[in-house]
């Protein structure tokens, strides 16, 4: 059974930047997301040829994925470890590095020769396969890093640099900066949001009634303008009916069209429902944000919920893929929970049964 653990961070490379003297400056502002991966393989017959083998998926931020893969190198006394990339949801590279380290440890920390390598980007939003990795198999199971049972651990921290925005001013005046101008707009429409000052139209949201303004609504989705430039009921009574969304979802969404932004909290709580919502209205770049943070969040207990999502009329093709991989590398994890039982109860009943017998006959492959 391999076993796998993975934890990751971001940090904003934006260090204090004074431009004394000038009033006409750049600085480019990037980013490197660590993110350290543990796998651990039992591997009692390592003076064999091994398997080819992958570990599971592990994430440098939202939109890149990686796998490690295990192969015979062409030298047959040694093994190869090579790091290939996945594209996420919405891939967003469009430059960079990755600084890959690699080594195998034991349980009292020691550690084998460390590899560093770097990989660069193609320029199109991705990498190469590259081999981070390499040990003579016929040595290794002598060494203290081959541990009871044939256990072996691999680490590997992938550091991953990219370029995010310039900032600059070209004037000869002391002006505010892009960003401190952009932040106060959005509190300027955020303010605007809560207080709704000059609304001209009602939505009327599962009985409640929320405020908003027309120029808005109609600046962030097509819906809202094709809504409002033609004689539609709406128009002429300032009021929109909105029946099969649940009002504390739309208020979120309707931030999200005064602001931009969607708090952490609201994607923990109602990242399906918001899903939803952006999919009616058609707000692909919110769409997006919900798609990967159910990607991310993907586990046994709500793989069964994200698969009938995905299947329902507004179909999100990368959430989907996700789920189908995650219930075929765990059917069993995944049949046993609540979420299948509700799900296989309440939605597309003949779907998860040809699922449960697919699954039950590789079961019975395996066994024989």
């Amino acid at each position: 059974m391999n076993r796998s653990a993975e934890k990751s961070f971001t940090t904003q490379l934006e260090e204090t930047f004074i431009p004394l003297f000038a009033d006409n400056w750049c600085q480019t502002l990037s980013e490197v997301t660590t993110t350290d991966f543990k796998w651990n393989i039992p591997f009692p017959f390592l003076g064999y040829p091994p398997p080819s083998m992958k570990s599971s998926r592990f994430s440098s931020g939202d939109f890149c994925f990686w796998t490690l893969d295990l192969q015979q190198a062409l030298l047959k006394d040694q093994v190869n470890i090579m790091l290939e990339y996945h594209p996420g949801a919405n891939n967003t590279i469009t430059g960079g590095s990755a600084q890959v380290i690699t080594r195998i440890e034991n349980k009292q920390r020691d550690i084998l020769p460390t590899k560093t390598v770097v990989i660069v980007s193609d320029g199109l939003g991705s990498f190469n396969r590259h081999q981070v990795f390499r040990f003579f198999k016929t040595n290794f199971p002598k060494s203290v890093f081959y541990e009871e049972e044939g256990n072996v651990t691999i680490y590997c921290t992938v550091k991953m640099w990219t370029l995010k925005e310039n900032k600059s001013r070209t004037s000869s005046y002391k002006v505010a900066s892009d960003v401190c101008h952009k932040e106060l707009v959005l509190t300027q429409l955020e303010e605007l949001f809560k207080n709704k000052s000059l609304s001209d139209v009602k939505l009327i949201v599962g009985g409640r009634t929320l405020h908003a303004h027309k120029i808005i609504l109609s600046a962030r989705s097509k819906v809202f303008t094709a809504m409002f430039e033609h004689e539609t009921a709406e128009k002429l009574s300032n009021k929109v009916d909105i029946q099969d969304i649940d009002p504390d979802v739309f208020q979120e969404v309707l931030r999200y069209l005064y602001t931009g932004r969607i708090s952490s909290e609201t994607m923990e709580k109602m990242a399906v429902g918001v899903l939803a919502v952006a999919d009616k209205y058609l707000l692909d770049q919110l769409k997006d944000e919900c798609e990967t943070h159910l990607i991310n969040s993907m586990s046994a207990d709500n793989c069964a919920e994200l698969l009938a999502l995905s299947a329902q009329p507004h179909p999100a093709m990368h959430l989907k893929k996700y789920a189908v991989d995650f219930l075929r590398r765990y059917p069993s994890l995944v049949m046993a929970t609540d979420g299948w039982k509700k799900a296989k109860e309440e939605k597309l009943l003949w779907w998860y049964e040809s699922i449960e017998m697919l699954c039950s006959q590789r079961v019975l492959d395996a066994e024989h």
